[in-house]
C-alpha cells in the first residue's frame, strides 16, 4: 500500500513538474505580480512594507490553489483516468492527497521566495513572529487547496471550473486586505469579506500575536472543506 502510495506521489510530482499550468499559475504569475506590485504598493503606500510578505504570499497560494489546482483535479476525476487509476488500484483518495501534498510544497516554495527577496528588494518587514506566520501560511494554504480540489470535483466542464474559481479568486483578492486594508471598504463589502479565506489568512500572517478566531475559522473550512471531498468521492466510487 505505502509502495502504491509513493510511486503515484512520485508520479504526480513528476507531472507537476512538466505542467505548464502549474509552471504559470503556481510561480510565473505570482512572482511576476510580486515584483511588480511589491515595487507599487511600496512606492505609493509606504505603510505596506509592514505587511508586503503576508499579502503577496496569499495572494501566490490563491493563485496556485484557485487557478491552478482545479483544472487537474478535473483531468484526473472527470474523464476516463479516473477509471484508468481504479483499474491499476490507486485509490481516488490517494489522488487527492498527493494533489494536496503537492500542491503545499510547490506553493511553500513560491512562499519563501517572497519571504527571501522582500526585505531586499522593497525593504519589506519580516514577519514579528515567525511561528506564528508558519503556522498560518501552512493553515491557510491547506484551506485553499482544499477549496480548489472542491472546484476541480464538482465543475463538469472546464468552463465551469474556470468560472468557479474565478467567483472564489476575484472576491478573495478584492475583499480580503491583500490589497488595500479592510478599513477603506464599505462595511457590507468588510462583512462579505469575512467568509472568504483569505481575510483570515491575511489576518493570521500579519499579525501578531496569533489571531485565534481566524485560525479557529480556518480549521472550520479545512473540516468543511474535507467532509465535501469524501462525500463526492463516495458518489465517484458508486459510478464505476
Amino acid at each position: 500500500m505505502m509502495k502504491s502510495y509513493l510511486f503515484t506521489l512520485y508520479l504526480k510530482t513528476k507531472l507537476d513538474l512538466k505542467s505548464a499550468e502549474i509552471l504559470i499559475t503556481y510561480y510565473a504569475v505570482p512572482l511576476l505580480f510580486f515584483l511588480v506590485m511589491g515595487a507599487v504598493f511600496t512606492s505609493t503606500m509606504p505603510e505596506a512594507k509592514e505587511t508586503l510578505i503576508a499579502s503577496m504570499a496569499i495572494f501566490a497560494v490563491t493563485m496556485g490553489a484557485l487557478i491552478g489546482t482545479p483544472s487537474g483535479i478535473l483531468e484526473y476525476m472527470g474523464t476516463d483516468l479516473r477509471k484508468t487509476f481504479k483499474s491499476v488500484g490507486i485509490p481516488l483518495h490517494t489522488i487527492i492527497s498527493t494533489t494536496v501534498i503537492s500542491g503545499l510544497v510547490n506553493l511553500s516554495v513560491m512562499s519563501v521566495v517572497i519571504f527571501i527577496i522582500a526585505p531586499m528588494a522593497y525593504d519589506a518587514t519580516r514577519p514579528q513572529n515567525l511561528g506564528v506566520f508558519i503556522l498560518g501560511l501552512i493553515a491557510f494554504t491547506l484551506t485553499t487547496l482544499l477549496i480548489g480540489i472542491l472546484i476541480g470535483l464538482y465543475g463538469k466542464t472546464t468552463s465551469q471550473v474556470t468560472m468557479l474559481s474565478q467567483v472564489i479568486f476575484l472576491p478573495s483578492m478584492m475583499l480580503s486586505g491583500i490589497m488595500f486594508p479592510l478599513e477603506m471598504l464599505p462595511t457590507p463589502l468588510e462583512y462579505a469579506g469575512m467568509i472568504l479565506p483569505t481575510t483570515h489568512g491575511m489576518k493570521i500572517l500579519s499579525g501578531n500575536p496569533l489571531e485565534v478566531s481566524s485560525l479557529l475559522i480556518i480549521l472550520g473550512m479545512i473540516l468543511g472543506a474535507t467532509g465535501l471531498i469524501a462525500y463526492k468521492l463516495e458518489k465517484l466510487k458508486m459510478d464505476f
